[in-house]
């Protein structure tokens, strides 16, 4: 007796390895279904063609390249096993490979379809800021989006991955919030993603919880970052209203190895750096200024600066030093071979002598301008 197909949206999700797999399916005829996954694998097609074979739903062109199911599996290196529909159940079985697992997720029959696309229009746009952060492996990345109008953003992900882009060009499509210029060269958000190694999948607005998702690929893991609106605007960079003062010191364990970052600010213009342990770096008297929050080292990209030579010695790039006037700390940015770094550091007592750090001349100069 044949079987009957699929009518409706069925869904379902799983849990593997900490990360999340979601499925989506939904028949919108006999021969054409919209099949969504998202989670660790990303994959968003509409009208795939289809037929029944026994209780096999078979995807007729998944084999094709140019087949947005064939391509996106393609992409994420995942192989569709196979579709199975349990009539009795009203169920859909989804079969993946992925890496050396295999994921069976069974899709459970909703009350409604839904559609891939939203509409067009959205009755409001973002306005205001939303943050938000998620811990991936250990490791925390925060992410702020700060809607200044319509059709400009400020942009700012940080942790393992750093971004700050401010007047970022963008539009909604639908529920979509589109980067105008992400894929030009030269364009702020373009060039930082792609020196993190960063893919952006996508940013999406959610107009009835008021929430933005950022969607990243970085390395093998896709990672969406839900953010809530804030109380007020922020600013990618602060004004400061007083310079730092005095000696900053702090530390931090990465692998087993720690490393530890001293600042002292001598005067307004001229300040000492000391990082030592994987990395090591002394230098005095280093030229820098304040542009709002960033403690900029003046000569961090001549050859012959300390802060310079001695990051290039260690292949260390200097991504930024930044100031908190409200907790009075000063965080040192670094990225050492694959990692991202920052070392948080706080007020200490009194001034360090320089001579009580023999390493301290070669390391910070070049923070902010990397």
């Amino acid at each position: 007796m044949a079987v009957a197909a699929p009518s409706g949206e069925y869904s379902g999700s799983k849990t593997v390895l900490g990360q999340s797999i979601n499925a989506k399916i939904s028949a919108t005829s006999d021969t054409s279904m919209d099949l969504s996954i998202s989670g660790v694998i990303e994959l968003s097609c509409s009208d795939e063609a289809y037929h029944m074979s026994g209780a096999d739903i078979l995807i007729d062109n998944i084999a094709q390249a140019g087949d947005c199911a064939h391509d996106a599996l393609e992409e994420n290196s995942v192989t569709l096993e196979k579709s199975v529909y349990d009539e009795a159940a009203d169920t859909i079985t989804v079969s993946v490979k992925y890496s050396v697992m295999s994921i069976d997720l069974v899709l459970t029959k909703g009350s409604s379809n839904f559609v891939i696309a939203l509409p067009a229009d959205l009755a409001t746009t973002p306005s205001g800021a939303y943050s938000g952060s998620k811990t991936v492996l250990g490791q925390t990345i925060n992410a702020m989006v700060s809607a200044n109008t319509d059709t400009s953003m400020d942009l700012s992900i940080s942790g393992v991955i750093s971004l700050s882009c401010t007047d970022e060009a963008y539009h909604l499509d639908g529920s979509d919030i589109v980067v105008d210029n992400i894929a030009q060269a030269g364009d702020c958000a373009h060039d930082a993603l792609e020196e993190n190694g960063v893919t952006l999948k996508g940013v999406t607005y959610d107009e009835s919880s008021d929430t933005i998702t950022v969607s990243v690929k970085y390395s093998v893991m896709s990672i969406d970052l839900v953010l809530t609106k804030t109380s007020d605007d922020f600013q990618v960079v602060v004004t400061v209203l007083s310079d730092p003062e005095g000696t900053y010191s702090g530390s931090k364990t990465v692998l087993g190895q720690t490393i530890n970052a001293v600042v002292t600010s001598n005067s307004a213009t001229s300040m000492d750096l000391s990082i030592s342990g994987v990395i090591s770096l002394s230098c005095t008297d280093e030229a820098y200024h304040l542009d709002g929050s960033d403690i900029v080292v003046d000569n961090i990209a001549q050859a012959g600066d300390c802060a310079h030579d001695a990051l290039e010695e260690n292949g260390v790039t200097l991504k930024g030093v930044t100031y908190d006037e409200s907790s009075d700390t000063i965080t040192v940015s670094v990225k050492y071979s694959v990692m991202s770094i920052d070392l948080v550091l706080s007020k200490a007592s009194s001034k360090y002598p320089t001579k009580t750090f023999p390493m301290a001349k070669n390391m910070l100069r070049g923070s902010a301008t990397q």
